[in-house]
């Protein structure tokens, strides 16, 4: 299980393991609140040069392993909902994507905004709009996964 926390990667990545992580006060999954520290997992993100480790715990009671990561990523992307939102946003608004970005990458975050707008929303729906909407509805727009 993954929780997003409101941290600066920056000052995570600067302090490593270091880095006071809230302690969650219970498990999202059993509700039980007693959680072990259970080590880190490398992530990486754009603009870090190396990895950043991010906390996890694990539930004494049901076993979940809860992973801490900064708010403003989704789940699995390296890069920031701001980065994905503004490549978008200049895909449509001039039909180039961003620099200092991989060109691919964005061309498949659009060509899966288009098909998860389709597939979840309704044909036709501006891919701005369907962007934020899809978000509001806690789902990933340029994900893959339908």
């Amino acid at each position: 299980m993954i929780i997003s926390i409101p941290v600066d990667i920056n000052l995570v990545f600067l302090l490593l393991k270091n880095f006071p992580w809230p302690r969650p006060d219970h498990c999202p999954n059993c509700n039980n609140p007693s959680l072990w520290g259970h080590g880190f997992v490398d992530a990486c993100f754009d603009g870090i040069k190396s990895v950043v480790p991010l906390k996890r715990y694990r539930c004494c009671n049901c076993g979940c392993v809860i992973k801490l990561k900064p708010e403003g990523y989704f789940k699995r992307f390296q890069a920031s909902i701001e980065t994905i939102r503004n490549s978008i946003d200049s895909i449509l608004t001039t039909g180039k994507p961003i620099k200092d970005t991989g060109r691919q990458r964005q061309r498949h975050w659009f060509i899966a905004l288009k098909r998860k707008a389709t597939a979840v929303l309704a044909l036709g729906l501006n891919l701005k709009q369907a962007f934020e909407q899809l978000i509001d509805m806690g789902v990933i727009p340029v994900s893959r996964a339908i």
